[in-house]
């Protein structure tokens, strides 16, 4: 692997020093002029000395604060932190169909990961709701989110001016902005526009995360053979030297901004066009984003509960596994698309959101490995019952029996005798678990004067009033 990794570091680093990469904003282009590099029109050629310079005062590893202390995270260490899909316009339903998302379903989702201990990010775009005001929509979903949640946050994109109302809102609920300045509250990813551009919304998004300490994850997703060249080492160049290049921007602005850099490339499915999220090529990719980030120090984030299935099927189980199975093995920091992705990142299911939290429940225990201690070993225990004797009515077992062997967050998966068939079953007992887990939701305190000021400001800024009624 460490020939692979140079052969790829250097091939994107030529990639940077002759190809450039070209930045859809005047102000990104000066600041990297400033800082040594050869600028033609808005193409940018990174000198290798002068990109080297830049990402060497990233950080390796950084925390993001959230309302509770007790949801804080540290972003950098080599511990998964799981956020769930993002970006997603349409919900697949139980029976396989597909409508479009709506506020609900974004809401819904929000309580979902507020109640769920390991997913530490809340908000970004698990459900892009179809049903409120388009201009106005993202303040909206980061509004709920603060409202709702006391974890993380995850905010979207946008112009200069979006992103600042965002910043602003959030900065209602910690402290105000020189606070949240010192003590990071919101992250968010941007994506390149492949091959080798940023565009506007993406300089302007990381510009005010840079320009004010706030964590942002710049992401090359990359399609083989349509956006980047067919080959998986040329796709992984190019794609790495995007991240690279947004890096060096991120930290020219302000060194020491937090960053987390992404190569979420696939293929593309050449009789079709489609993303192929749910190929291994793209597991081998995880892996090498890993391995890459490690060599740079940098924090990384790729992986998921990846598939292209259009309903929770076998396909959907078994890519899903394949690609969060790699990512935890291979040390990923940050995993989006960590829960509820079908169709290769069109859709959200409910029920797929449940079962890939049984996934990453089966890999973190996996991973913890065989907890070795006198208790566990239990040579009294063994040394009593003797050759030939039996463990089920012995006391050591009903004192370990809820606590030791792994135990399914999905209830009730004990099948009766019917004429039910498996794949029913488990939709139906994923489907109670959702319905359960949002009943038992139960919202975070918030002072009733920091709710005023959060639906005052979404007032100002132009929100529709019938969508801040939503905010019950």
């Amino acid at each position: 692997m460490t020939s692979t990794l140079e052969t790829i570091h250097d091939a994107s680093l030529a990639i940077l020093k002759n190809t450039g990469m070209i930045f859809h904003a005047p102000e990104a282009v000066d600041i990297l002029h400033k800082k040594g590099c050869i600028v033609e029109g808005n193409r940018v050629f990174f000198p290798e000395n002068v990109l080297m310079d830049l990402i060497s005062s990233a950080p390796e590893s950084f925390t993001l604060f959230a309302r509770n202390p007790a949801f804080s995270i540290e972003i950098g260490t080599g511990t998964p932190t799981y956020s769930v899909g993002y970006g997603c316009p349409s919900i697949i339903e139980r029976d396989g169909t597909k409508r479009n998302a709506n506020f609900d379903d974004y809401l819904n989702f929000v309580k979902l990961i507020q109640g769920i201990d390991n997913l530490r990010i809340n908000g970004g775009i698990p459900a892009q709701p179809n049903d409120i005001d388009m201009e106005t929509c993202s303040l909206l979903m980061v509004a709920t989110a603060l409202l709702y949640s006391d974890k993380c946050i995850m905010a979207q994109p946008g112009s200069r001016q979006q992103v600042e109302e965002m910043f602003n809102l959030a900065a209602l609920t910690s402290g105000g902005m020189t606070q949240m300045r010192k003590e990071p509250r919101i992250i968010t990813l941007i994506n390149t526009l492949t091959p080798l551009q940023m565009d506007a919304h993406a300089v302007d998004t990381l510009m005010v995360h840079a320009e004010n300490g706030q964590p942002i994850v710049i992401c090359s997703g990359f399609m083989q053979g349509t956006t980047a060249p067919m080959t998986m080492a040329g796709s992984m160049a190019l794609g790495n030297a995007e991240t690279l290049a947004g890096v060096a921007l991120t930290q020219a602005i302000r060194p020491g901004t937090p960053v987390v850099m992404a190569i979420n490339g696939s293929p593309a499915n050449m009789r079709t066009g489609a993303l192929d999220i749910g190929s291994p090529a793209h597991a081998i990719e995880v892996k090498c984003c890993a391995a890459l980030s490690k060599k740079y120090g940098i924090p990384c984030r790729c992986g998921g509960t990846s598939t292209d299935a259009k309903s929770v099927t076998a396909q959907a189980g078994y890519e899903a596994m394949m690609t969060m199975q790699t990512s935890m093995e291979s040390g990923v920091d940050l995993i989006i698309h960590s829960a509820g992705i079908l169709n290769s990142y069109a859709a959200m299911s409910y029920e797929k959101f449940m079962l890939d939290l049984e996934i990453i429940s089966k890999l973190e225990y996996i991973a913890a490995g065989i907890p070795i201690n006198d208790k566990t070993l239990a040579l009294g225990v063994i040394d009593t019952v003797g050759p030939g004797g039996q463990y089920l009515t012995h006391m050591h077992t009903m004192e370990n029996c809820r606590i030791e062997p792994w135990q399914s967050p999905i209830e009730s998966l004990v099948k009766q005798e019917s004429n039910e068939g498996d794949n029913d079953f488990l939709i139906r007992n994923l489907k109670a678990n959702v319905d359960k887990r949002i009943a038992a939701y139960e919202r975070p305190v918030l002072p009733e004067e920091t709710v005023t000021y959060i639906k005052n400001f979404l007032r100002e800024k132009g929100v529709p009033e019938q969508d801040i009624k939503r905010l019950n």
